[in-house]
This record gives C-alpha cells, structure tokens and sequence, in this order.
C-alpha cells in the first residue's frame, strides 16, 4: 500500500499512544479491577518540616514502580530511605502487586536497593557516558527475610499530594544534573504515517533526553496494514532522527510477542531478561548501536 511518513501534529501522539496500548493490552490484558494508580509519600519532622519522600506507581498489570525516591543530604543514613522502600512495598502488596520494579544510576541509591533483596536485570553501560544505569526487581509475592522497619523516632511517614510530587523529582533532577549535566532539554521525536486518503495508520512516539540516550514510548500499526514495512520505516525514521540530535545508541524492551520484529530491526544485543512480567510473558532489554 501507498503511505507517507511525516511528523505528527496536536493529538496525534495521544492517539498513537492509545492505540499501541489497546494493541498491548489485547496480548496481555491488565488483570481484572487493577488500574494504575500512583502514591506520594512524604517523610517529615514533628515541626511538619520535609525530609524526604518517594513516589509509587502500581500498574495494571499488578506490577509495581519506585519512580523517584529522594532523602534531604542532612537526613541520610538515619533509615529513612529503607523505611521508605519497606513502606511502598508494604503498599504493592497491599494492591497485589507481584513485583516490584526499580531504575537508579550509578550515583543514585543501587547499595540501598541492594541491601534491601532487589535483583539486578540489566546494566546499561556508559548510560549517561562514563556511567552505569540499572534496571532492579524484586518479587513481592515472596518471603524477603527483611526486618521490621526501622523506629523512625519522630519523624512520620504519611501520603501526600502532587506538590510532594514535584518537589521530590526537583530535589532528585538537581542532584542527578550535579554529577552529570545534561545537555540539552529533552527532544521530542514524533512521526506518523498516512495512507492515499490522509488517515493516520500508524505512529511511533519517543525522544531523546539531555544524556544523549533515545527512548520509544509507543511503536503501533493499525492492524489491517500490518506485515507491509511500514513499523519499519518508522523505526528507521526515528532512528534517523535520534541519531541527528547526539544518540549513540537505542535501548529498547520490548515483549516475547514482539521481541522478533526488533531482532530483524537490527536489536542483537540482548542486555537483560525479566520473566513473568507481565504474568507469562517475558520482558527483553536490548540495545543497538546508532
């Protein structure tokens, strides 16, 4: 069939995300009454003072994500950060959740996590350059052995709105950009491809962030144009793309279902493997040279 690729335009990354989710979701359905919730926890002194706090996300899939987690400098190594974990793994459990899922760099928290049973899947080497990236988990529907949490005195861990939110992954973007500056703001890379008649049919939604590292947030073909080329092309333009504005190099996980066609893209190099996520299916980390 006849289409064109061209840039996307307001809305057109929202629907391409949509549909690439819809098209997940048909594979592996999340489980029946979950739906992704997330929980901001705020650690503060008796004066109401902020010390730290954590942001946690539960998946439809009843899979869990410690996105941020920060502890003022002045407050470390007083168990705060360990009570923390325990308590959004005592919340994932609480939702469900069979898993629990972690990213940190090399001059973030892997000892802490370490320390606490999680499990490395993947190191992403020279992820920012001349620094590591990994990729942890833990089973949370397993016995861990770990110890009741830790008296935290008067200090008091309670739930908190999207102001801790944001001056959580502040604190955290400050003190990620001290030991590496960034480059340069994020750069979107959006693309579409039309048919003869104008209508969208297919999409790929990504970018590269200010560490030169390329990310793909939805890769979707409506299904009646499939097996023609044109996830691909696509692949190819983004690719392209990102490689123009300072990527080294594309990461990917993508699923046991499409894991194939990223194979015949090219993605030999397999850097990390996670069973049963989602349940009965595999998550595969790749990369490939750009």
């Amino acid at each position: 069939m006849q289409y064109e690729i061209m840039p996307c335009v307001d809305g057109d990354a929202e629907y391409i995300e949509e549909q690439a989710d819809q098209a997940t979701n048909a594979i592996a359905p999340p489980v029946e009454g979950a739906q992704e919730e997330v929980f901001i926890y705020q650690v503060t002194d008796t004066d109401g003072r902020f010390l730290g706090g954590c942001i946690l996300v539960t998946e439809e899939w009843k899979t869990a994500i410690i996105v941020d987690l920060w502890v003022e400098e002045a407050y470390r190594h007083q168990g705060i950060a360990s009570a923390l974990i325990r308590e959004s793994e005592r919340k994932a459990r609480e939702m469900g959740c069979y898993l629990m899922l972690i990213g940190t760099f090399d001059f973030q928290a892997k000892p802490l996590y370490d320390k606490h049973g999680y499990a490395l899947i993947e190191t992403m080497t020279d992820y920012p350059k001349g620094h590591e990236h990994y990729f942890l988990q833990k089973r949370l529907d397993r016995p861990d052995g770990e110890a009741a949490p830790s008296d935290l005195g008067s200090y008091k861990i309670t739930l908190a709105g999207e102001e801790i939110a944001e001056k959580l992954s502040a604190r955290l973007n400050r003190h990620d950009e001290a030991c590496v500056p960034r480059e340069h703001p994020y750069i979107s890379i959006c693309k579409k491809a039309i048919d003869e008649n104008g209508k969208l049919i297919a999409g790929i939604v990504g970018g590269v962030d200010g560490w030169d590292n390329p990310d793909i947030d939805a890769l979707w073909v409506d299904e009646a144009c499939r097996k023609q080329g044109i996830a691909s092309a696509l692949l190819r333009a983004f690719e392209r793309e990102a490689k123009g504005n300072g990527a080294y190099r594309l990461a990917i996980e993508p699923f046991d279902w499409n894991v194939g066609f990223f194979r015949k893209n090219g993605y030999e190099t397999v850097t990390g493997v996670l069973e049963d996520y989602p349940k009965g299916h595999t998550m595969y980390c790749m990369e490939k040279p750009l």
